[in-house]
């Protein structure tokens, strides 16, 4: 206990009095070091790019515990839609191309990758955002919204006999609630997305003209 004491690590029963959590691994916060790497001004992400109209007002992205601002997102309009629904429209055409199997096996790779590598920065950013302690977001929002881009890559790959003559509706339309939980985005990705269907969607802050959208 002092060893952990001289390392500047709370001991273990100050931690379970205070309910704070421990250290960080390595002192390192991915998701802060990400946001950095942006220069904490994100756009919208659409077609694989970041886009940042110009004279667009701000929006502060807050810490969910703290209030600060970590990031900075302009606010989006109609134009904002229409790109983001035009790039959907491109993209769905080639997606619903590739059979049930193939998407099941690109749907599977995208839950390896966040998985895999980013894992770490990926549970940070929820961490920020949610409000919730890494170790929870790590063990739980993480991995629920992992298992809900898992079990439909795997039915996709089945190909079960049910699905045999099935047309793809084509472009859907995704409207969450601000602040949006990587779980609640992927229960309703991860089935279109294996069915065939490509997607744009975004979160409303007040049912206003503030949007942010990806497509």
């Amino acid at each position: 206990m002092a060893a952990l004491a001289a390392l500047g690590t709370p001991p273990v029963p100050k931690i379970f009095a205070t309910m704070e959590e421990g250290p960080i691994p390595g002192g390192i916060n991915a998701g802060e070091t990400w946001l950095e790497s942006h220069g904490r001004s994100l756009g919208h992400f659409v077609d694989g790019t970041w886009l940042k109209p110009p004279g667009r007002t701000s929006l502060e992205c807050q810490e969910a515990t703290t209030g600060r601002t970590v990031a900075v997102v302009p606010a989006g309009d109609s134009s904002d839609l229409a790109v983001a629904v035009e790039a959907a429209a491109a993209a769905s055409r080639t997606w619903a191309g590739l059979g049930g199997p193939q998407r099941g096996q690109c749907l599977a790779r995208l839950a390896a990758a966040l998985d895999g590598d980013h894992r770490g920065t990926m549970a940070a950013l929820l961490t920020l955002a949610g409000g919730r302690p890494l170790c929870r977001t790590l063990g739980a929002d993480l991995d629920l919204g992992l298992r809900l881009l898992q079990v439909p890559a795997g039915g996709a790959q089945l190909s079960p006999p049910i699905l045999e003559g099935w047309t793809p509706l084509g472009v859907v339309a995704v409207v969450l609630g601000d602040p949006c939980s990587l779980p609640a985005l992927l229960w309703k990705l991860g089935p279109l997305l294996a069915m065939g269907e490509w997607t744009w969607g975004g979160t409303l802050g007040d049912l206003g003209d503030n949007w942010r959208s990806t497509g």
